[in-house]
């Protein structure tokens, strides 16, 4: 992932490109993790992965809803509340389900950042970013599912094998 340059975004937005780089390696490293311990070590770090997308889409629908507030636009309001739910309820589901949802959600991301609305205010560099930082994300969640399909693949073949 490449941070856009200073002169490419408006002051306000540096911090938050940063952050948003800071948090992909760190959703990265989580994912990647959990296949190193052994199966019982991996079963806490699960979730991770799925919670730091939910916090990071909520940072993400209340820039876009407070945007669209600001221009005194609604058209991506039922958008921005569908994610902003989908992240609130990602910490009291299992971690299979908490993954699947936030990979949903990403993946709506991706098409509500095709709307003329987010694209004709947000810089360019904004949203290359954000189009890297979901793909980051997007390969992580698929690992930890990954993961956990691999684990009763494992569960089931023991059993078989007994």
């Amino acid at each position: 992932m490449r941070l856009p340059r200073d002169n490419e975004l408006p002051a306000s937005l540096i911090p938050l490109t940063r952050l948003q780089f800071f948090h992909g390696l760190m959703v990265v490293a989580v994912a990647t993790a959990i296949w190193l311990p052994a199966p019982d070590v991996a079963q806490h770090w699960l979730v991770l992965p799925a919670q730091l997308t939910a916090g990071y889409l909520l940072l993400l629908t209340g820039l876009y809803a407070g945007s669209e507030l600001a221009r005194g636009a609604s058209t991506l309001m039922p958008a921005v509340m569908l994610l902003a739910l989908a992240a609130l309820i990602t910490p009291f589901l299992p971690a299979l389900a908490a993954t699947l949802l936030m990979a949903l959600a990403v993946m709506m991301l991706f098409a509500m950042e095709k709307v003329a609305a987010i694209r004709d205010h947000w810089p360019p560099a904004w949203q290359k970013g954000r189009r890297q930082h979901m793909q980051f994300q997007m390969v992580s969640l698929a690992s930890v599912v990954f993961w956990l399909i691999s684990q009763d693949n494992q569960a089931l073949i023991q059993r078989a094998l007994e």
